[in-house]
């Protein structure tokens, strides 16, 4: 029967030979903590010529007698390594050197095993293999993989606990022996390492997280006391716990010193080291007093159909209505209060004598899902990505009073009670299109009773309208970022709100918040070492910005003005920045674009 091998709790390795020639000893790296309680399968007893050997120890019993290997196993880098000469002799093997090749031979009941020092690579029978870590010298004993030394002597093992149990059979055996094919998994292994084990007050600490498992499958990853840097003194202890897929966990820890030296403040590494859609603390009092950048903006003729108001939606109907030619753009954002699943279309009708043809340009749809801040933000950040991508461009052609639905990522999904469904969208038609706005029960067809549906009253103070220039354009010539500054939007006061109309109900419309305006920042001259970030002033705020050829994602939840994310850093000399944003539908407003000039050291 052939034996089936379940990976060990890493890798484990084998005892060394001592006659290598002896060079300086290898710092070892600290050893990772092995979990006590792992649960495996049950390891069968233990038969006569069992082998048992312990991790982070030399103990070792043979058939029941306990002796000591010339090394303690070690583990590394989440491989276990064992003394060749003591294991391999243990086993049952002849153990021999060759000074001219300074290989070690381990052989057994005619398979031969050769290793060397400071390599993967081993042969077996001739036959190049890769062990899964390097053979290394401790004190003149060669410590190399246990699974490297297993596969070759094909014997079986089970770990369980901190022990390694070898049985019996493999190479030459008959078996009589052997345990029935056991099957166990291994644990994973936890290991990072730190690029340093001092820091200065505020220096960046770099970790790498080396985990393994024998499936490659860890499922979940908790830290504690992983901060990018530290700010007190004294000694900071890290520490790491993985799973894998079957719950099996292990966990490893590493100090580390903190010296009384300052790299860098609280607030001078936030401002440095803030990645792109992180937030940091700012003193929200402090920003009205930096230096508004002088706004003023041209526009492009985008006529924007605002389609959110009713937000909640009570009943079957028509949400908006209106005909538009040339450029559009389409904010959708409503909430689903049947008691049934509907689903949202927007309907798209010639009204000529002629074909119409539509091109879309940009689009993000999200949701259904009963949370509209972030059905707001998806929208808003798939938009932007369609801008850099074009993913969503497609012609449309439509037929002499033909009706169509547009979108269809839009009513692909039933909206559940209270969910919630957005889009942002650009189009441009070549004729004047009618579009409707409308909300039906899930298994109506949308156009075959949208005759039938009556009008909505938006009844609530959320607006729907149609607006007029609907793209604005802020081109700056001046420096930016030498000092803080600036730049306030949709406030009503230095960005006013658009004035359009209610199509349905043909009365003025105030676009509160400019919803669905798309903001072009264009700034020629930004300073070196300047951070651009977003800073909410009415609230709660999720969104996104494109930033150059990049999306990033708003977040603030607390409502807080004292926070910002970080949007761009300049680096070492000038350069021209451009950033799109459109206020996301969910979130509060106004907010400020900040630029803030880094300190150098």
């Amino acid at each position: 029967m052939k034996i089936q091998k379940t990976a060990l709790l890493t890798s484990v390795l084998l005892a060394a030979y001592g006659v290598v020639p002896a060079s300086a000893a290898p710092d070892l790296e600290q050893e990772p903590t092995i979990p006590q309680k792992v649960t495996t399968a049950q390891a069968p007893a233990a038969p006569s010529g069992t082998t048992v050997i312990y991790l982070n120890s030399s103990r070792i019993l043979n058939s029941g007698t306990e002796s000591a290997l010339n090394r303690s196993t070690v583990v590394k880098k989440g491989v276990t390594f064992v003394s060749l000469r003591s294991l391999a002799v243990s086993l049952g093997c002849k153990v021999t050197y060759q000074a001219s090749t300074k290989e070690t031979t381990v052989s057994r009941e005619g398979t031969e095993a050769r290793y060397r020092v400071h390599t993967k690579a081993y042969q077996v029978n001739g036959e190049t293999k890769t062990m899964k870590g390097e053979a290394y010298e401790d004190r003149g004993v060669l410590m190399v993989p246990l699974t490297s030394l297993t596969a070759a002597f094909h014997l079986p093992y089970v770990l369980q606990g901190n022990q390694i149990t070898l049985y019996p059979g493999g190479t030459g055996s008959s078996g009589t022996d052997k345990p029935e094919d056991p099957q166990t998994n291994e644990p994973p292994q936890a290991y990072f390492t730190t690029d340093k084990d001092q820091y200065r007050i505020g220096e960046p600490v770099t970790l790498s997280d080396q985990s393994t498992d024998d499936e490659d499958a860890i499922t979940n990853r908790e830290w504690a006391n992983n901060e990018p840097a530290f700010f007190e003194p004294g000694t900071v202890e890290i520490k790491l716990k993985v799973t894998d897929k079957h719950g099996l966990t292990s966990e490893y820890s590493k100090k580390i010193e903190i010296t009384s030296e300052v790299m860098y403040s609280k607030e001078e590494y936030a401002m440095r080291f803030t990645p792109a859609g992180g937030t940091f603390q700012v003193s929200g009092k402090s920003i009205l007093s930096y230096k508004a950048l002088p706004y003023t903006y041209t526009t492009e003729p985008y006529l924007l159909f605002r389609a959110s108001g009713p937000e909640t939606v009570n009943s079957e109907g028509i949400l908006y209505q209106d005909i538009l030619s040339g450029p559009a753009r389409f904010l959708v954002h409503h909430k689903n209060n049947l008691a049934a699943k509907a689903r949202f279309y927007l309907i798209a009708t010639n009204p000529n004598d002629t074909a119409a043809s539509i091109q879309i340009e940009n689009a993000g749809v999200a949701g259904p899902t009963p949370y509209p801040e972030l059905s707001g933000r998806l929208a808003g950040v798939r938009y932007l990505d369609s801008t850099l991508t074009g993913s969503e461009q497609r012609s449309v052609q439509i037929g002499p009073g033909e009706s169509v639905a547009l979108f269809p990522k839009l009513n692909a999904t039933a909206a559940a009670p209270g969910d919630v469904i957005t889009m942002n969208a650009d189009v441009t038609s070549d004729a004047p299109v009618e579009y409707t706005m409308l909300m039906v029960q899930a298994d109506h067809d949308p156009i075959a009773v949208m005759p039938s549906l009556p009008d909505l009253n938006p009844i609530e103070s959320i607006v729907r309208g149609t607006f007029a220039d609907s793209t604005r354009v802020f081109e700056y010539d001046g420096t930016v970022g030498t000092e803080a500054e600036r730049l306030p939007l949709t406030d009503n006061t230095t960005d006013p709100f658009q004035r359009g109309m209610d199509g349905m109900q043909d009365s003025v419309a105030i676009n509160s918040g400019n919803y669905g305006v798309l903001y072009k920042i264009i700034l020629n001259h930004v300073a070196p070492d300047t951070l651009i970030a977003f800073n909410p002033r009415g609230g709660r705020y999720f969104g996104s910005a494109r930033v150059n050829d990049r999306v990033v994602e708003i977040k603030h939840g607390d409502g807080s003005q004292d926070s910002a994310t970080v949007l761009y850093r300049t680096q070492a000399r000038e350069e021209k920045v451009e950033l799109w944003l459109s206020p996301a539908a969910g979130s509060n407003l106004p907010f400020s674009l900040l630029f803030l000039p880094i300190s150098k050291k």
